[in-house]
């Protein structure tokens, strides 16, 4: 069974779990909310918990650190890897999957990570900065997945950070517009992003502005999903039609719309200005 925030999770996220005749329970609130609820039925009931919170999914994710170490020869002294924060079990597994390596003695070193959140929902962010935790209450992302307010991996976080990656460990925070800006500058080069990946886009560039990592040194760039997977919010970019909540407002070079011409291979050819053979 699936639990999800009714109203806070895209057509195409919800088509998911549907179309694999998942039991979908939609639940008032955010992810934070149905967070606590699964808790409560694992703990208290016949339930066996599938999220984040689980340590065999952490285990299954930290093959993203075997591979991507393999994939350089073992060497990872001057990568840096990106990725978002939403329930921060992405990133625990990342880390205990480099440690796991540098246990083993298959790598020298620890890469550099580098975590990105959203303004409306940047609880990591926040305790890097001030040195202490506190649960935010998020507001409206695009980087839907991401939009947790009180990541239940975040302990996992602390330990890690403060036992292995206190040098190694950034956290950085972007906007709303920057995010969309990312997935969709990302995406006109060719590749495949989600808002989430927007947010690693985003954030990449900040940490290079900030002077945190070397535009010269080694990236990986983490995107979780496919991008069609929150379309809709490409469509309201180009469409300039964000609620205020969001703080994004489209820029006309990023707008993308069909054109209908009702007409012969010679008028389209006149549109686009081509000339015959």
């Amino acid at each position: 069974m699936v639990l999800l925030p009714r109203g806070k999770v895209t057509p195409q996220q919800l088509s998911q779990p549907l179309g694999s005749g998942a039991t979908v329970i939609e639940l008032p609130g955010v992810f934070d909310d149905c967070m606590r609820v699964v808790e409560d039925l694992a703990e208290n009931y016949e339930v066996f918990l599938l999220n984040s919170k689980n340590p065999v999914r952490i285990n299954g994710q930290k093959s993203f650190s075997y591979e991507v170490a393999q994939q350089l020869g073992w060497d990872v002294s001057d990568l840096s890897v990106i990725l978002p924060i939403g329930n921060a079990g992405n990133i625990t597994a990342v880390m205990e999957g480099f440690i796991d390596l540098l246990r083993l003695k298959i790598i020298e070193s620890l890469p550099t990570v580098i975590g990105v959140q959203s303004e409306h929902a940047d609880p990591v962010y926040r305790w890097r900065m001030a040195g202490n935790y506190q649960p935010v209450k998020v507001v409206p992302s695009v980087a839907q997945a991401a939009m947790i307010g009180d990541p239940v991996s975040f302990p996992k976080v602390r330990q890690l950070v403060e036992e292995h990656f206190e040098t190694r460990f950034f956290a950085i925070r972007v906007s709303e517009q920057e995010i969309m800006e990312g997935m969709l500058t990302a995406n006109r080069h060719g590749h495949v992003v989600c808002t989430q990946g927007g947010e690693s886009v985003a954030g990449l560039k900040k940490a290079i502005e900030n002077g945190i990592i070397s535009p010269d040194s080694r990236l990986i760039i983490d995107s979780t999903s496919h991008q069609l997977k929150f379309s809709e919010f490409q469509g309201m970019y180009f469409e300039d039609s964000f609620p205020d909540e969001y703080e994004v407002s489209a820029r006309e070079e990023l707008k993308n719309e069909p054109v209908f011409i009702d007409g012969s291979a010679s008028d389209v050819a006149e549109y686009l200005k081509l000339r015959k053979k």
